[in-house]
């Protein structure tokens, strides 16, 4: 079977040299279409090993397509992405954040309706082989398509204008990773089932320093801003499981706007990592949220998919479980989508084979192979019904339909930082108790117009 294939990429490869030079038979047309191209795919999060695969394949009947594939850091990309356009050598691809889509839409091409894909391929013949070289019009997803076959959000995220910015290879969403030996310790029979139980979980798990009443075992990373991850996702859920507005329709900020019911939400929250509360399990020097789970100093960790390898390598210590999202109303369930978006840069020289490359990645037999092969969560409807039947992913998939992204303006980075500064202040006593209330919406006020200026 390898033998085989050798034989066919030394034929098409023998082809390839021929045709830029003018092959016998062919026309001007096909000499043109198979002329050799270049991309520069770059990523962050998604499984590179996993997109090379499905890369290779998609070369295999196009091998005129170079691609060239690179990972770089989140706190990198925009940097280097601002850095290579000033000098005309950016990327063709590049894989953009959902909640960043704002920020980088002004670099980035709309889907167009269709690509010229052309395919070569050997056909066997009596005499030997035959090169055949096809170029057919291939159509994109177009908006219909997105509400058919994609899970809500992601019509939501990427369509703007009626135009289409880019797809994901795959989705995330927020579940909740445990401790299983904690929980047996603390004499936690079973995982809770709802944000009561929660509590009640956590407090039995956690631990004091009896001579500095220090946190020596946390029930539960929760609480806080800067050492929780994605606690702006976490602040949000608990607004909109409550029903109370965090954004408006058109994304500004309104939790300053709900009185005593936002405040009664802060607290919830906060109250976690407050000294003087009964559920009081973590702090601001507690360092990182995930790294004390992965040391087995924390019972409960709120995370997503990409989160799970990480766990599995790093903390082989301890028996770890996950389930779905706790909700406060099982009739009205919430939960928050975090994922990357495939975008075309509008500098790009090769739109046309970039666009082709994406929605054979984002939306075709490929999207399966690399699901399967990571264990990430589908962001297609069409496998949701076989995901719920994989362990690993059925705690996330469980609550993929009602995921929503709570942020589409032009600084993500900026608007998390107002949501971590907000929990941050609310911890603190208010320099007049009489007047509480006022220096807690004070707060909210604040924060609420610091995320708007990002819009």
């Amino acid at each position: 079977m390898k033998f085989g294939k050798l034989i066919l990429l030394f034929l098409l490869l023998a082809f390839l040299t021929t045709a830029g030079f003018g092959c016998k038979g062919l026309s001007q047309t096909q000499v043109q279409a198979t002329a050799p191209v270049t991309l520069e795919y770059w990523t962050v999060f998604d499984d590179v090993d996993a997109l090379q695969k499905e890369i290779d394949a998609y070369r295999a009947t196009r091998p005129y397509i170079t691609i060239n594939l690179r990972q770089l850091r989140v706190d990198e990309l925009y940097p280097r992405l601002v850095e290579a356009l000033a000098e005309d050598n950016g990327p063709d691809i590049i894989s953009v954040q959902n909640r960043r889509l704002g920020e980088f839409i002004s670099k980035l091409s709309p889907m167009p309706a269709s690509v010229n894909d052309t395919l070569v391929t050997v056909e066997k013949t009596t005499l030997g082989s035959n090169v055949v070289v096809n170029t057919q019009s291939r159509p994109l997803v177009n908006l219909p398509q997105l509400d058919r076959e994609y899970v809500k959000t992601v019509r939501e995220d990427v369509a703007r204008g009626g135009q289409i910015f880019g797809l994901p290879l795959s989705m995330d969403m927020m579940a909740v990773f445990y401790n299983k030996d904690l929980l047996d310790r603390a004499g936690v029979p079973e995982p809770p089932k709802t944000w009561d139980e929660f509590q009640v979980a956590a407090k039995k798990i956690t631990k004091y320093d009896k001579k500095t009443g220090k946190i020596i075992q946390s029930g539960a990373a929760l609480g806080t801003g800067n050492n929780v991850p994605a606690s702006d996702d976490l602040l949000y859920l608990l607004f909109r499981q409550s029903n109370v507005g965090y954004v408006a329709r058109g994304g500004q900020a309104i939790f300053n706007m709900s009185g005593q019911s936002s405040a009664q939400i802060m607290d919830f929250y906060t109250d976690f990592a407050n000294p003087t509360r009964d559920t009081y399990s973590w702090s601001a020097d507690q360092g990182d949220a995930l790294e004390a789970f992965l040391a087995g100093k924390v019972g409960f960790f709120f995370g997503y998919s990409y989160h799970l390898p990480i766990v599995r390598a790093r903390a082989p210590q301890f028996d770890f479980r996950l389930m779905p999202l706790f909700q406060l109303t099982q009739d009205a369930p919430v939960n928050v989508a975090s994922y990357w978006i495939q975008s075309v840069l509008s500098k790009s020289k090769h739109q046309n084979e970039a666009w082709g490359l994406v929605d054979f990645l984002t939306h075709s037999k490929a999207t399966k192979d690399y699901l399967d092969q990571t264990g990430r969560p589908t962001a297609l409807r069409a496998y949701i019904v076989d995901q719920k039947n994989k362990p690993d992913l059925e705690p996330f998939v469980d609550q993929i339909l009602i995921a929503e992204n709570w942020y589409r303006g032009r600084d993500y980075a900026g608007a998390t930082k107002a949501v971590q500064d907000m929990l941050t202040e609310w911890l603190q006593p208010s320099p007049d108790p009489e007047k509480a209330n006022e220096w807690h919406q004070d707060i909210l006020n604040r924060g609420a117009e610091k995320i708007n200026q990002t819009l």
